[in-house]
C-alpha cells in the first residue's frame, strides 16, 4: 500500500493555545514571544473554540482613532472593540484530522481563504499545519522522490518488468524513458506519478507496443 504524506507528518505538534478569557495584550505577547501569527483558543467545553490571528488583533489598530464607525460591519466593529480572545477569535475554527492528505489540506485552506488549519485528534488539539508546512513535500531531495515513485508506482502498479523503464528525477521533475506494452499504461504512469508527494512535474517519454485506446479497424459496436 502506498503512503501519501498527511498533515500529521508535517504539522507542528507543540501547539501554543490560549483561553477564551485571555486579554488582548496577553494574546499579542504570546504571538510575539513564540514568533507565530495565530493561536488556537481552547474551548471551556474541551476542544477548540476558534483562532485569534494577527489580523484579528490589527482591527483595533486599524480603527483605534476612529470614534464614529457606523459603516463598519457588526463583526468587524466587535473585533475592533474586543478585549478578550472570546470576541477577538474567528469562530468556528477550520479543523482537520491528522490523516488528511496534503492536497486535501491545501484545498481546504484555499476554500476558506486561510493560511493554517488546526489539527484535531478527536476532541483534542494535536497540532497546527500551515501553508509553509504543506510545501515541505517539495523540499524532499531527488533521491527520496525517486524512491517514492519506484515504491508507490513503478514497482507496485505499472510493469511486470520495472527495469524496462528508466526513471530519473531532477529538481523534482520525473522523467520516464522506456517501452511498455500498452498506451494506457503510459497514460496511467503519468497520472499516478503526478500524484506522488514532492513531484513537481512528469516528462513522459514512454513508448508502447500497441495502442489499446483506439477501436480496432472494422469492428462494429452496438
Amino acid at each position: 500500500m502506498s503512503h501519501l504524506l498527511t498533515v500529521a507528518d508535517v504539522m507542528t505538534k507543540e501547539v501554543v493555545t490560549i483561553a477564551e478569557d485571555t486579554p488582548f495584550k496577553a494574546i499579542a505577547a504570546v504571538l510575539a514571544e513564540h514568533h507565530i501569527s495565530a493561536v488556537p483558543v481552547r474551548s471551556v467545553y474541551r476542544g477548540v473554540a476558534g483562532v485569534v490571528s494577527e489580523t484579528d488583533l490589527l482591527r483595533k489598530e486599524q480603527y483605534q482613532r476612529t470614534t464614529r464607525r457606523p459603516w463598519l460591519h457588526r463583526k468587524t466593529r466587535a473585533k475592533a472593540d474586543a478585549l478578550t480572545a472570546h470576541l477577538l477569535m474567528t469562530s468556528p475554527a477550520v479543523t482537520v484530522e491528522g490523516g488528511c492528505t496534503l492536497d486535501e489540506a491545501a484545498r481546504l485552506m484555499a476554500a476558506h481563504e486561510i493560511t493554517r488549519l488546526v489539527v484535531m485528534d478527536g476532541d483534542e488539539i494535536a497540532g497546527i499545519v500551515t501553508r509553509s508546512d504543506l510545501l515541505r513535500a517539495f523540499l524532499a531531495p531527488d533521491k527520496e522522490i525517486l524512491a517514492r515513485v519506484r515504491r508507490d508506482v513503478v514497482d507496485r502498479h505499472l510493469w511486470d518488468d520495472p527495469f524496462a523503464v528508466q526513471v530519473t528525477v531532477l529538481e523534482g521533475v520525473v522523467t520516464l524513458v522506456g517501452q511498455v506494452d500498452k498506451r494506457s499504461t503510459a497514460t496511467f504512469a503519468d497520472e499516478q506519478i503526478s500524484g506522488v508527494d514532492g513531484v513537481v512535474g512528469v516528462r513522459n517519454e514512454l513508448t508502447w507496443r500497441f495502442d489499446d485506446t483506439t477501436r480496432a479497424t472494422g469492428a462494429t459496436f452496438y
